[in-house]
């Protein structure tokens, strides 16, 4: 079971997750993506510190997420996956077109946009 809790920064939606990130889990995902994106949000950020796992069918979500929002001009980055999670995502190559970030603090100063839009 995945759990999501949503807080923002500016014009960011950062999502803490944790648990199991599968097909089973997607959904209250998703829907929390889209409500950002809708919410004009210009960044959301994918909190994986607390995932502990995570399998393809929910990697497929994360590169159809991708595009989604790239192509309304919203960017999706990751931020504190541990490393068994980090390299599946990276084996995957979503690390190619979600930038992984140590820190939220980091995500969120490398994508601020001016002006600052509230979420």
């Amino acid at each position: 079971m995945l759990a999501v809790r949503e807080h923002c920064h500016l014009n960011t939606k950062i999502l803490d997750l944790s648990g199991r990130f599968d097909a089973n889990s997607k959904l209250g995902l998703e829907v929390a993506i889209l409500g950002a994106k809708e919410m004009g949000c210009q960044h959301i950020v994918l909190n994986f510190s607390d995932i502990t796992w995570i399998d393809s069918t929910g990697l497929g979500p994360l590169f159809l997420w991708y595009h989604n929002m790239r192509l309304n001009h919203v960017h999706l980055s990751i931020v504190s996956p541990q490393p068994t999670v980090k390299d599946l995502l990276e084996s995957a190559h979503l690390s190619e077109i979600v930038p992984i970030y140590q820190s939220e603090k980091e995500a969120v100063e490398a994508r601020t946009i001016s002006p600052p839009a509230a979420c």
